[in-house]
C-alpha cells in the first residue's frame, strides 16, 4: 500500500472516530469489499410495506434530535426558524430475517453499515420497507412527504434502518409569555410524533448522543454552542409524553425544549434609559418660572409625542396581547407622569395668575415628589412583573 492509500484511510478514520455522536455512532464499516450486486439483490428481498400486525410488541424507534441552528425568533408571529438534523433508527425483524438468508446478519450493538438508498427507493411508488412516519407537529411549512421526510435510509447487518433528515424550516411555539418583555425566557419546542399509535410505533429517545447535546447546549467542541441573534441558549430539555388522540387510539410522542433567555441590553440602552430622560426633562418644567406657561407646555408636550413613538417601536417586537408587559407597564407609567407634568404646569400658571405669587408651592412640590412618586410606582412594577 503506498504512501498516498494510507494518508486517506488516516483522514477517513480521523473524521469518523472524532465527529460528534450522531444517531448510530457506534457502528463499523465492513472489514472487507461486499459484493458489487450485494445491496440491489438486499433491496428486491425486501417487502414489507406494512407493520407485522402479529407481533406483539411496537417497533421502538430511537430519535436524535440535533439542532444546528436558530437564526431567527420572531415573537409578532410566535414562531422560530431553526436549522436540524434528524436521525431516527429502529429494527425491523423482518430485515433481520433477510440477513440472516443471505448469511450477513450479526446480533451486535455495535453493527456493520451494509447499504443506503435514496428514500424513494424504499418508500416511492414500490414500498420496501415499513415507513414509521415521523413527523415534526409544530413545523409551519409542509414537507414533501415522498423524499421530505428523510435524505437517505441506511441498512445495517443487525436489521437497523437508520434514516437522516438535514433541513431547515419554520415552527410554531404556543408557550410565549411575554409579561416580563423585555427580561423575558421563553421556550422553543421541537415536537414529533408517529403517524400510527404506541401500539405499532413507541418513539424513544436516544439517550446517548440526546445527553450529550442536554449537557453541552447543541455545542461543538471548540464552540460555544448555539449562537441564537439577541438571545442566550440557557438550557436543552426532551422526554417522550403519552397520550390519548380523539380517535381513541393510544400515540407516543417526543419533544426537545430549548431555554432562551432575552439579551435585554439593547431594550437597557436603546429604550429604557432615553424614556427616563425624556421623562427627567418633561419634570424639569417645574425648575422654570411659573409665568412662561407656553416653554413648560412644549416641553411636555414634546416628551409625550416621544413615548408615542417608542410605543410604535415596541408595537413591532411582540403580538398584540390580552395583558400588559413589563415594558407596557413602564411606558404606560411614564405616559402618566409626562401627562401629569403637562396638567402640572396648567394648574401651577391659574395659581400664578391668580395670586401672583413667582414661588409657587406646585412647582415647589412636583420638583421633588414627582420623580420620588415615580420611582416607587416603578418599583413596584418591577416588583409586580419581574
Amino acid at each position: 500500500m503506498n504512501l498516498k492509500k494510507i494518508f486517506i484511510y488516516f483522514l477517513f478514520a480521523f473524521f469518523i472516530y472524532s465527529a460528534p455522536a450522531s444517531a448510530i455512532n457506534t457502528f463499523k464499516y465492513p472489514d472487507k469489499e461486499l459484493k458489487q450486486n450485494f445491496c440491489p439483490n438486499l433491496l428486491d428481498e425486501l417487502n414489507f410495506p406494512n407493520f407485522p400486525y402479529h407481533q406483539e410488541d411496537p417497533f421502538e424507534v430511537f430519535i436524535e434530535l440535533e439542532v444546528e441552528d436558530v437564526n431567527k425568533i420572531d415573537g409578532k408571529n410566535l414562531d422560530f426558524e431553526s436549522f436540524f438534523t434528524l436521525w431516527t433508527f429502529w429494527i425491523d425483524p423482518r430485515l433481520v430475517e433477510v440477513l440472516k438468508k443471505l448469511e450477513m446478519y450479526e446480533d451486535t450493538n455495535k453493527p456493520t453499515w451494509l447499504c443506503d438508498y435514496e428514500p424513494g427507493t424504499i418508500w416511492g411508488a414500490e414500498r420496501r420497507l415499513f415507513d414509521p412516519t415521523i413527523e415534526m407537529f409544530n413545523r409551519k411549512s409542509k414537507p414533501d412527504f415522498q423524499t421530505g421526510l428523510a435524505d437517505w435510509v441506511d441498512i445495517f447487518n443487525n436489521g437497523t434502518v437508520e434514516t437522516r433528515l438535514r433541513d431547515s424550516a419554520k415552527f410554531k411555539s404556543s408557550s410565549f409569555d411575554f409579561r416580563k418583555f423585555p427580561f423575558d425566557n421563553q421556550t422553543l419546542n421541537f415536537e414529533l410524533w408517529s403517524e400510527y399509535p404506541s401500539t405499532i410505533v413507541s418513539l424513544e429517545s436516544y439517550d446517548l448522543a440526546m445527553n450529550i447535546h442536554k449537557e453541552n447546549l447543541y455545542g461543538f467542541e471548540g464552540d460555544e454552542g448555539i449562537v441564537i441573534p439577541g438571545w442566550n441558549l440557557k438550557g436543552v430539555h426532551y422526554e417522550t409524553y403519552e397520550y390519548v388522540d380523539q380517535d381513541g387510539f393510544p400515540y407516543k410522542g417526543f419533544i426537545v425544549e430549548l431555554e432562551v433567555e432575552r439579551i435585554s441590553n439593547y431594550y437597557l440602552f436603546k429604550i429604557f434609559l432615553p424614556i427616563l430622560l425624556i421623562l427627567i426633562i418633561s419634570w424639569s418644567v417645574f425648575w422654570i418660572h411659573p409665568s412662561q406657561i407656553e416653554a413648560k407646555v412644549n416641553i411636555t408636550i414634546v416628551a409625550l409625542l416621544s413615548l408615542i413613538a417608542y410605543n410604535l417601536i415596541m408595537d413591532e417586537e411582540i403580538p398584540k396581547l390580552d395583558y400588559l408587559t413589563f415594558m407596557d407597564a413602564f411606558i404606560l407609567l411614564s405616559y402618566l407622569f409626562t401627562g401629569g407634568a403637562t396638567i402640572l404646569c396648567v394648574y401651577s400658571y391659574y395659581r400664578y395668575k391668580k395670586y401672583g405669587r413667582p414661588i409657587n408651592l406646585v412647582d415647589y412640590y412636583s420638583k421633588f415628589f414627582g420623580p420620588t412618586l415615580y420611582a416607587l410606582s416603578l418599583g413596584s412594577c418591577v416588583y409586580i412583573f419581574l
